[in-house]
């Protein structure tokens, strides 16, 4: 083998020797939280908040996950997944809020962790309705 293949594939060795070190870094023990002083309302009039109007819908607004979960019922939770940071969506069929990063699932109602990688629960918020008026706050 002449010195010049020696090096290449003694530095290709190096550099993916690497790789795993960086893979296991960006899923690290770190926790990421939902927004804290949270105080805001939503008119479900409004056409911007039709998602609301039906059982099932949801709507990420101010980085809360707001779900329609029944009739006159509203759910609140961070949108922002504990493990990676990653913003979580709500899967109505299953009833379960879902991460597109890494596969967790949270409980629709409590944020708890049902699987995956997500070391704590999703910040829960309190939802009251007046009328038409949703408001929602930690």
């Amino acid at each position: 083998m002449e010195r010049k293949d020696f090096l290449k594939t003694t530095f290709a060795l190096c550099g993916l020797a690497l790789v795993p070190a960086a893979v296991l870094d960006s899923c690290s023990k770190q926790s990421f939280g939902g927004p804290a002083n949270v105080n805001f309302t939503l008119d479900l009039t409004n056409a911007t908040n039709t998602a609301l109007e039906t059982v099932g819908g949801y709507m990420v607004v101010n980085g809360v996950l707001v779900i329609r979960s029944g009739t006159g019922a509203f759910e609140a939770l961070s949108a922002t997944c504990t493990h990676a940071g990653c913003t979580v969506g709500y899967n109505a069929p299953a009833g379960k809020v879902v991460c597109p990063c890494h596969g967790g699932t949270f409980n629709a109602s409590t944020g708890a962790v049902i699987s995956g990688p997500p070391p704590s629960a999703l910040t829960k918020y309190k939802t009251t309705i007046s009328g038409n008026i949703l408001t929602v706050t930690s």
